[in-house]
């Protein structure tokens, strides 16, 4: 294992909305539940006590309020600085390794483990999932060495809360507990050992060994170690919710099933354990590294927790299993143009999940509409689509409806529709499920959403069958008086905003024609593959109406004069090509022109930050997304067969695990100054799950 910097890292369950976050110095830990943003909950205290001596390896957030000398007394002494006397390991002192399953901090004696080992979940429509995937908890251990010492001492593992009061420490049903309402909790086993000590004096019981209690202080669970002994203290981190979600569709959290309160939750995971460490060890052997480079592994092993930090596993009134990722902190329910990238981790390791999220969106957020043409009078037909999401937070929307999009009078603003955007990640969610799986039955069932999304792609080329050429034009009648939709891009700049005539949305266009007709062709449907094929055709034919006559470089958009270098429209090549769908051999006009323009884009002062040597998506826009650049740093290595400057991998991996280190990932970043501006807490970065190997 390679040692891996200090950074805030989500330790997260799988589907209950919640998050252990912390990792990075001097901004101590965030308890996330159903909270979709890093902030400071308090101060993470783990190590070692003897009599005189006490060390430290802790996530600590220094008090930021001070008091004078007059006042509240009991004031004084919440807010004098407890951590004075904790004798903090320096940030130098320890060392941290990040595996697939296990976060591991080492100071002194002390050695941390936090374990959340992402297991493969069976498809729930063939079997129940089993308590053991998805109870809403994770497991840490706390180890302290003490076999070279002559007198015991006392592991603990504390929390100074942000408002101490407000925190329990309690004793209950064999469990030494702290928490929060039911809201969350941390549980240690009596029957292991494990004692309370929590007060303001708690330090002084620490060294002491003693068990004491009084509710105002921070708390800690506790394990004696005597001379020449190495113990273990193992604790739950627990969370509950009973509801996932109101508006359209009220849900359940699935672990309600089996988990009534936080306490069973604890409960579960302490009498498991040996059970969680198997699991983790076996997630290890079965995910493995794909590239010489440790350091884009780390980068998966990071992004991974921050995509199930934004999962809900829940179940409805009609005891359906639905499914959904929060959008980091801009809170949207299965944002489908994200849905599409998270593709290349769920159709590798759950790919009902895929399945499930796309029967929701056909059955509930479709719609068909009508569109207009740029320069052109009047409404035509336009197909079936998709919402951009499901809903905001909390809430589902109504169905055909989501919580982005709105119609538009103005061209100024965000909130456009993406009804071509969306449509073709559509395809890629069904498609991607279908090849990946040969789930015939379900490609067949769903053959009319299949074949109408072929028909919404040739009506969103042109009305006129003899005047189409490959190239998407048309504007959603939703989008109203604006006449723009937009991409998911929508917070960079012109080159990649409008989806009309777009260079990303032509090469996207093409590969969800490779996908349909592959599609078509595993589901003996000759006709419409042939429907593919024509307009296949077009797109090979259209790739010379991007092109310039001095410069590889492909215009951003065919139908504006946008000045700019799109590099990030080689990633929709991504997924198709991890399905074993796209060849060069049979497009060889898509791959020639796709490697001649990332290879001149991938040049300094082009899509390579002058300041930063960092890829930017577009030359012009500076503002640059991690998540999209691992699949565009993927498509150009494996897909075009082009050398990536290694500068350009280790800003990516920078930008998460030094630029974001106080707010976990971040998917939009300033390519020269570094700095995060948007999207935090963010899920889309388990696209580095390309860079892993999957062994099942």
């Amino acid at each position: 294992m390679e040692r891996c910097r200090l950074f805030h890292t989500h330790h997260a369950p799988m589907g209950a909305w919640a998050s252990l976050t912390f990792g990075a110095p001097g901004t101590g830990v965030s308890i996330d539940v159903q909270e979709p943003n890093v902030k400071r909950s308090g101060s993470l205290l783990i190590g070692e006590a003897v009599p005189g001596e006490i060390r430290t390896l802790g996530f600590a957030d220094q008090p930021k309020e001070e008091l004078t000398a007059e006042g509240d007394e009991e004031k004084k002494k919440q807010y004098r600085n407890p951590l004075d006397a904790f004798c903090l390991y320096r940030e130098e002192e320890i060392t941290r390794f990040l595996t697939p399953s296990r976060d591991i901090f080492q100071a002194g004696n002390v050695t941390v483990t936090v374990h959340t080992p992402y297991d493969a979940l069976p498809d729930p429509k063939k079997q129940d999932i089993p308590p053991l995937a998805c109870v809403p908890g994770i497991l840490l251990e706390v180890t302290v060495d003490n076999t070279r010492r002559k007198v015991p001492c006392t592991v603990f593992f504390g929390l100074l809360y942000h408002d101490m009061k407000q925190m329990y420490a309690m004793e209950q049903e064999g469990l030494c507990t702290i928490g929060y309402r039911n809201q969350w909790m941390f549980a240690a086993d009596e029957a292991e050992g494990a004692y309370l000590v929590r007060g303001m004096d708690a330090v002084q019981s620490l060294m002491e060994g003693r068990k004491l209690v009084h509710q105002n202080g921070p708390g800690f669970l506790c394990l004696r170690a005597e001379a020449g002994t190495r113990k273990t203290l193992r604790i739950a981190f627990s969370v509950y919710a009973r509801e996932g979600s109101n508006g359209a569709r009220k849900t359940e959290y699935y672990y309600n099933r089996y988990f009534r309160n936080a306490g069973q939750a604890a409960k579960y995971i302490l009498a498991h354990a040996e059970d969680l460490e198997h699991q983790s060890r076996k997630v290890e052997e079965e995910i493995g590294e794909r590239s010489e480079d440790p350091l884009r592994f780390q980068l998966f092993c990071q992004a991974v927790r921050a995509y199930y930090a934004s999962t809900q596993l829940l179940v409805d009134e009609s005891g359906d299993v639905r499914y959904n990722v929060c959008e980091g902190a801009y809170l949207w329910r299965n944002t489908m143009d994200l849905c599409a990238d998270h593709l290349v981790w769920e159709l590798k390791r759950n790919p009902w999940v895929v399945r499930c999220i796309m029967d929701e969106f056909i059955r509930d957020y479709s719609y068909h509409d009508r569109v207009r043409f740029p320069n052109r009078e009047g409404l035509y037909e336009g197909g079936i689509s998709f919402t951009h999401d499901m809903g905001c937070y909390f809430t589902y929307t109504p169905p055909g409806s989501s919580g982005y999009e709105r119609e538009n009078d103005s061209r100024k603003g965000f909130y456009f529709h993406m009804t071509t955007e969306e449509l073709l990640n559509g395809i890629y969610g069904m498609a991607g499920y279908g090849l990946k799986t040969r789930d015939v039955e379900w490609m067949k069932k769903q053959g009319n959403i299949f074949r109408d999304s072929m028909a919404s792609l040739e009506n969103r080329d042109d009305c006129v069958p003899e005047r189409r050429n490959g190239v998407l034009k048309a504007v959603s009648e939703r989008s109203g008086l604006c006449m723009l939709e937009s991409t998911t891009y929508d917070a960079l700049d012109h080159s990649l905003l409008e989806a009309s005539g777009n260079l990303y949305v032509f090469i996207k266009t093409w590969c969800a024609l490779v996908l349909l007709k592959r599609c078509f062709l595993l589901c003996g449907d000759e006709a419409s593959a042939m429907r593919a094929e024509n307009m296949l055709k077009k797109c090979r034919r259209s790739i010379k109406l991007f092109q310039k006559a001095d410069s590889p470089i492909l215009k951003a958009n065919v139908y504006q004069d946008i000045e700019g270098a799109v590099i990030a429209a080689a990633e929709a090549m991504a997924v198709p090509h991890m399905l074993h769908v796209l060849s060069e051999a049979e497009e060889p006009e898509l791959f020639e022109a796709m490697r001649a323009h990332t290879n001149a884009c991938l040049q300094p002062g082009v899509c390579i930050d002058p300041a930063s040597g960092g890829l930017r998506l577009s030359s012009t826009s500076k503002n640059t997304w991690p998540s999209k650049s691992v699949l565009t740093i993927y498509v150009m290595e494996e897909v075009l067969g082009l050398a990536v400057p290694k500068e350009v991998v280790r800003e990516v991996i920078g930008w998460a695990q030094v630029s974001a280190k106080e707010t976990t990932i971040a998917d939009q970043i300033m390519s020269d100054t570094k700095a995060v501006v948007g999207a935090v807490y963010y899920p889309r970065i388990v696209t580095a799950a390309l860079w892993a190997e999957i062994r099942q």
